[in-house]
C-alpha cells in the first residue's frame, strides 16, 4: 500500500475550506460603489455652487470684465510702441526722413460729416484778434461774449499777441512798442527795429520776442538784451512752437524751413511743391504745439503780398503735405493758440464763420462770426 504523500493531503485539506467567489458579480459590484459615492460628490458641488449664486459672491471684483474671445481670422499686425516726441531731425529729401524713418501716426481730421459739439460763439474759450489793413493796424478783440473791441489803435506797421492775450507789440516809426491789452499807455522796449522781415514774435512763456533789428534775434522784454540767433538761421518771418522748442521759417525762395530751437539747424524746404501744385508758402503764420503742422498762405497773394495775407492752408512739416480741412467755403484764415487747438475762418455765400478744432482734430465748435468783423483779418488766437 502506497504510504500517503503529506503535500497531497494538505492541499485536499485546503480546498475544503475555500469558498467559491464569482469574479464579475464582485467586479460589478465595485463599479456600483464607486458610480454611487461619485454621484454623493457631484451634489455636494452643486449645492455649493447655488449657495455661492445666491449669496453674489460669484460676481467678479468690481472693475474687472471678463476678457473677450479672439476673433477669428488670420492675425493681424500688432500695435506701434509709443512714440517718444523728439525734436525735429534734419530731413533728406521732402517728406523723406533722415535714415529711412517714417513719419509717426498722428491725427488727422475727421469727414466732413463730422458734427460739431457746439454752434455758439460763447462756446469757443480765449480770445481772438483781427488786424485792420485799412486803418494803420488797428487791432480789434473778440470773445465769447460776442461784441468785438479796439484793443489797438496807435498807428503800426506790424504787430504780435502775446499767448495769454494780454499784450501787444508793434513796430511804429523804427521802434519796437509793448502795450496792455485795451490799454492807452505803451512803452519802447527796443529801438531800430524793422517789421518787414519779422513781425514781433512772442515767445510761448511771453517773456521774449523774435524781432528784426540789424539781424533777427531774441529780446528779453524785461531787460532789452538782444541775443541773435545761432549762425545757420538765415531766413524771415520766424515763428515758435506752441512748446518752445520750434522755430519755423520762411526761406528767401518762398519756402519752409524747420528748426530745433534757436541753436541749430534741422529741416529742409517745405511744403513738398509736386504736391502743392506748385504753390509755394512765403510766410509762416502760425505753428501748432509741437511744430509739426504750421499755418500758411498759399494762394496768389503769398507772392504779391507775403508780410500780409492771412493763412489759407495747413501743412505738415515732415512730410510736405497740404492738411486736407473738414471746412465748408474757402479759408481765409487760420492760426494756432499756444496748446495747439486750431482756429479756422472760412467765407461762404458772402457769410463768415469759425472752425474751432482740438489738436486730435476734433471739431470743438462751428459758429458764425459777427459780421462787422467780415472785413478784416484773422491774426491770432490766443488763452
Amino acid at each position: 500500500m502506497t504510504a500517503p504523500d503529506p503535500l497531497r493531503e494538505e492541499l485536499r485539506d485546503l480546498a475544503d475550506v475555500v469558498v467559491p467567489a464569482d469574479l464579475y458579480e464582485r467586479s460589478l459590484d465595485r463599479s456600483r460603489r464607486i458610480g454611487r459615492r461619485e454621484a454623493a460628490i457631484g451634489t455636494a458641488a452643486a449645492v455649493v455652487a447655488l449657495a455661492l449664486l445666491g449669496s453674489g459672491l460669484w460676481q467678479l471684483p468690481k472693475g474687472a470684465e471678463p476678457a473677450p474671445p479672439a476673433a477669428a481670422g488670420p492675425a493681424g499686425p500688432s500695435a506701434p510702441a509709443p512714440v517718444i516726441p523728439t525734436a525735429p531731425t534734419p530731413t533728406t529729401g521732402p517728406g523723406e526722413a533722415v535714415g529711412g524713418t517714417s513719419r509717426p501716426d498722428r491725427p488727422r481730421p475727421r469727414s466732413s460729416s463730422s458734427s460739431p459739439r457746439s454752434t455758439a460763439l460763447v462756446d469757443v474759450p480765449g480770445q481772438i484778434f483781427y488786424a485792420d489793413a485799412e486803418d494803420d493796424g488797428r487791432l480789434v478783440r473778440l470773445t465769447g461774449a460776442g461784441n468785438p473791441s479796439t484793443v489797438l489803435s496807435a498807428s503800426n506797421s506790424a504787430a504780435g499777441v502775446s499767448p495769454d492775450g494780454s499784450r501787444i507789440a508793434y513796430v511804429t516809426d523804427g521802434a519796437l512798442m509793448v502795450a496792455e491789452t485795451g490799454g492807452e499807455d505803451a512803452r519802447q522796449v527796443y529801438a531800430g527795429t524793422a517789421s518787414a522781415e519779422q513781425a514781433p514774435a512772442w515767445s510761448p512763456d511771453g517773456g521774449r520776442l523774435l524781432i528784426d533789428a540789424a539781424d533777427p534775434g531774441v529780446l528779453d522784454v524785461a531787460t532789452g538784451r538782444l541775443d541773435p540767433l545761432a549762425e545757420g538761421l538765415e531766413g524771415r518771418h520766424f515763428r515758435w512752437s506752441g512748446d518752445g522748442t520750434t522755430l519755423v521759417y520762411a526761406t528767401p525762395n518762398c519756402g519752409l524751413e524747420v528748426a530745433a530751437g534757436t541753436t541749430a539747424r534741422s529741416g529742409t524746404p517745405v511744403p513738398d511743391q509736386s504736391k502743392t501744385d506748385g504753390r509755394a508758402a512765403c510766410r509762416p503764420v502760425s505753428v501748432d504745439a509741437t511744430g509739426d503742422l504750421v499755418a500758411v498762405q498759399l494762394g496768389p497773394a503769398a507772392a504779391a503780398e507775403p508780410d500780409e495775407a492771412p493763412a489759407d492752408a495747413i501743412v505738415d512739416t515732415v512730410t510736405g503735405d497740404i492738411v486736407d480741412l473738414p471746412v465748408s467755403g474757402k479759408i481765409i484764415g487760420a492760426v494756432f493758440d499756444p496748446d495747439g487747438n486750431l482756429l479756422v475762418r472760412s467765407k461762404k455765400n458772402g457769410r463768415t464763420r469759425l472752425w474751432l478744432f482740438s489738436p486730435d482734430f476734433t471739431l470743438l465748435v462751428q459758429a458764425r462770426e459777427p459780421s462787422k468783423l467780415k472785413d478784416l483779418d484773422l491774426l491770432a488766437y490766443t488763452r
